[in-house]
């Protein structure tokens, strides 16, 4: 939707202007396959109730949970241009208990792991979830904080239309 703005200023010329202009909003944009599925993966692991929501990105200064994902590329293209994407996506959890931390971790991996239905959307679906690597510690930071990783490959379908 367009948005109209008065516009009365001299700030540029040093003279009125009282014209009108249209300001466009941003379009709007679809997130991609691999962003959509991610997110479903992060709701999926906020609905198990961990100790701290999960964010995308580095982990910040306090106690949480972040995610990114590593390389990545189509394990399987079919001529109608379907394929499936194997996602790598590397898990993070920084806590001051290692137990808390260990717990979270393996609870997440434990569940998505053992999932028998996973998220879709318009034109993808996740078909499997499995584990790369088992929880591990990565190390102690200076403040005493756990730090330790986990990563997930996240098998997901991505359907082409042949109008796209």
């Amino acid at each position: 939707m367009s948005e109209i703005t008065e516009n009365t200023g001299t700030e540029e010329t040093g003279t009125e202007n009282t014209g009108t202009q249209v300001q466009d909003d941003p379009p709007v944009r679809n997130p991609s396959v691999i962003n959509a599925a991610i997110q479903a993966v992060m709701d999926l692991i906020d609905s198990l109730s961990i100790f701290a929501t999960i964010t995308r990105g580095a982990l910040g200064t306090a106690a949480g949970l972040a995610c990114e994902i590593g390389p990545s590329a189509p394990d399987e293209v079919y001529l109608d241009k379907g394929r499936y994407i194997v996602v790598d996506l590397t898990i993070n959890g920084k806590h001051p208990d290692l137990e808390t931390l260990s717990d979270a971790l393996n609870t997440i991996d434990d569940s998505l792991t053992g999932l028998f239905e996973y998220p879709t959307g318009d034109n993808w679906q996740i078909a499997d979830i499995t584990t790369q690597t088992e929880p591990r510690i990565i190390g102690r930071e200076d403040n005493n904080e756990w730090l330790m990783a986990c990563d997930l490959l996240v098998k997901v379908f991505h359907e082409r239309n042949v109008s796209e």
